[in-house]
Parts: structure tokens; C-alpha cells; sequence
């Protein structure tokens, strides 16, 4: 169960320093604070849906007025202007982690320190040794901790591993998965040592997760640089890497950032029966076997945060591990990094995740 909190009178409440403005609460809802207020938290806080009635959402940023702007935009019921106020504070029970990766684990512990539930975002860390160490916190403070592993939680996503363990292509073959995307990086992500290498660790982990997801563990990976597309960029901007599962089963991942136009994120799963191939986000996925064909059509999901949120309030009131927990988060952070390590050997990896169960 979350914190028992006070019902506090009054229309908002926000800390800087030391100065206390009060929002009304409501302590039936899960109190869940966003640490960092960048471009890609606008996206989470605009993307919940109807999961959104349940929390009582609280912005933090060093910029104290940034995070009283987000509070404003988004119809948060707080504001901090800093991290550390914002994990001591009673009203809530849970951080969002939305920083840059190298940062992920200070903050993380932070949340652990102080008892709160951590949602912390894709990869869990920069570094597998800082993944580790966040798994530890978590588990020896017995909170919950959840990777913002969206992709898992889309419609088609879950539809075609639903299909998958139906049989209804038979026996997996090649599993798929590419995506070229005009992103130009800056700042800390354009830093090797700061985002953990390049695209791969950045978007391409998505892709890695889906594999595992799917199929389960992989026995070996290889992997290949492609030719640099883009200036001003540490870490590599494309990469090719293909999994293998002791029964035979190959994964390919082409997942790159690119100056030309998009290639939109595609699946294509085949089996020895047949075909499921989807666009992700398209709302449609299509079955193929032999000569029938048929297209499933989905509902909008925006991108499968507000199933990503619903199983973390859950997992927090059940007390229970969450699908994309601190392991699951490690396990996809240790798959990436023995594809890197398999481009910079040029060799085939043996994948293992020391320390992960």
C-alpha cells in the first residue's frame, strides 16, 4: 500500500525554498512526482488518459518555476524546486524518475532513501554496474521499482504475443524490428559517457525488451556499427544486431537515428505457419496464414503509458513485482551492452545477466 497522507484543505501545494503553497489532496489516489521536467515528461503527463483520475500528480525540477509551469500545464497538484524536497515529503508516495540516464541512479536511491515507489525511465541506468546498484536499493528497502518499459504495454504488442502463444503462426522463425528516425541528439544524450553509448542504449533497448518479451532469453548476440549518418554525436547513430535463442529462433533489431526521412517503427514476426506484421502505433496488425489474411484494429493506447501506469499502481497496492521490474530493467540493460560489446570485438556474444534472477 502507499503512505497514508493528510488531507490537506486548499487548492495546491508546492515547495521552494521552504515555502509551502497548498493544492487540495486526495489520499485515496496514488501521490506520484516527476523528477525532472524535461521534453519527454510533458509526453508521460499528457499521455496518462483515464488512468490520470488515480494519481495525484506533482512536478520537481532544480528550475523552480519550470516545475510550477508543468504543475500549471498539466493540472499537477504540486510543485518542487528540488528533488530531495520533493522524496522527503510525506504526501507522496512514489517518484517518477525522468532525468538523464547518468543521473538515474542517485535518483532512484534517493526514492529508495526515503521510502518511495520509483517508476524510473528506460534504460534503468547508464551503466550496468549503476543498474546493479539500483536493483540492490530497491530490494534491500523493499520498495517498488518499475522501468518505464512502454513499449511492452501496447496493444498490438500484447495482441502479438497473445497470437504468438496461441500458435497461430506455429513455431517462431524470425522475429523483425526496425525503425529509422530523423532525431538529431544534444546535450547530455550526444555524450557517450553520460547517456551510455548512442542510440541502442537510448531508443534501440525498446527493441531489445519487445525480443525478450516475446520469445524469452536470448543465447548470443552479435552486433554491427553502421556508417556514421550524423555530426556531433559521441555513440553510434544506427545499429544492426541479431539475437539468437537455443531453438533456433532469430531476432534482427535495425534501429537507427537518421537525416533522411523516417522509416516508422515495423514488426514482422514469422513462423513456420505464417506471418503477424505490424507498423507500432498504427492501430492495426495483421495475421497472415497461407492464403488468409486478416487486420486486427485497435483502439489509441498512447503508446501504452497509461497500461505502463495502471500496472505500477497495482504492483505498488498489491505489493508486488511489476512485468517490467528492476531485473527486467537489468536484464535488457545487460542484453544492450553485449551487443556493444559484440561491435566493438566483432565477434558473437554469449549473453548472461550476473546477478539478475
Amino acid at each position: 500500500m502507499w503512505s497514508k497522507r493528510r488531507l490537506v484543505a486548499g487548492p495546491l501545494i508546492g515547495y521552494y525554498r521552504n515555502r509551502i503553497i497548498l493544492y487540495g489532496m486526495n489520499h485515496s489516489k496514488l501521490g506520484l512526482c516527476v523528477i525532472g521536467c524535461g521534453a519527454y515528461a510533458a509526453q508521460f503527463a499528457g499521455s496518462m488518459g483515464k488512468v490520470r483520475s488515480e494519481v495525484d500528480l506533482y512536478f520537481a525540477s532544480r528550475d523552480a518555476g519550470k516545475a510550477e509551469d508543468y504543475a500549471r500545464r498539466f493540472e499537477g497538484k504540486g510543485w518542487f524546486g528540488s528533488y530531495a524536497e520533493a522524496a522527503e515529503c510525506e504526501y507522496l508516495d512514489a517518484l517518477y524518475v525522468c532525468t538523464p540516464h547518468h543521473l538515474h541512479r542517485e535518483h532512484c536511491q534517493l526514492g529508495a532513501e526515503n521510502g518511495k515507489h520509483v517508476l524510473v525511465e528506460k534504460p534503468l541506468a547508464h551503466t550496468s554496474e549503476d543498474g546493479a546498484a539500483i536493483l540492490k536499493a530497491a530490494e534491500s528497502s523493499a520498495i517498488t521499482l518499475m522501468v518505464a518499459e512502454n513499449v511492452r504495454f501496447i496493444t498490438q504488442v500484447r495482441r502479438c504475443k497473445q497470437l504468438v502463444l496461441e500458435g497461430a503462426i506455429g513455431d517462431l522463425r524470425l522475429i523483425n524490428f526496425q525503425e529509422e528516425f530523423p532525431f538529431r541528439s544534444g546535450g547530455w544524450r550526444s555524450q557517450e559517457d553520460l547517456n551510455g553509448g548512442g542510440v541502442t542504449i537510448d531508443g534501440g533497448i525498446h527493441k531489445f525488451h519487445f525480443m525478450r518479451y516475446l520469445v524469452g532469453e536470448p543465447d548470443s548476440v552479435f552486433a554491427v556499427e553502421l556508417p556514421r549518418a550524423m555530426t556531433g554525436q559521441e555513440g553510434e547513430d544506427g545499429m544492426v544486431t541479431t539475437l539468437r535463442w537455443p531453438n533456433g529462433t532469430v531476432g534482427l533489431i535495425n534501429h537507427s537515428w537518421t537525416s533522411g526521412k523516417p522509416l516508422p517503427p515495423s514488426v514482422q514476426v514469422a513462423g513456420t505457419n505464417g506471418r503477424i506484421s505490424f507498423e507500432v502505433g498504427s492501430g492495426r496488425l495483421t495475421v497472415e496464414c497461407g492464403s488468409k489474411e486478416r487486420t486486427l484494429r485497435f483502439s489509441p493506447d498512447n503508446r501504452g503509458i497509461p497500461l505502463m501506469v495502471q500496472d505500477f499502481i497495482e504492483s505498488v497496492r498489491e505489493g508486488r513485482e511489476p512485468e517490467t521490474s528492476a531485473a527486467e530493467g537489468l536484464k535488457d540493460l545487460m542484453l544492450v551492452n553485449s551487443a556493444y560489446n559484440s561491435a566493438r570485438s566483432g565477434g558473437v556474444e554469449k549473453v548472461s545477466y550476473p546477478g539478475c534472477v
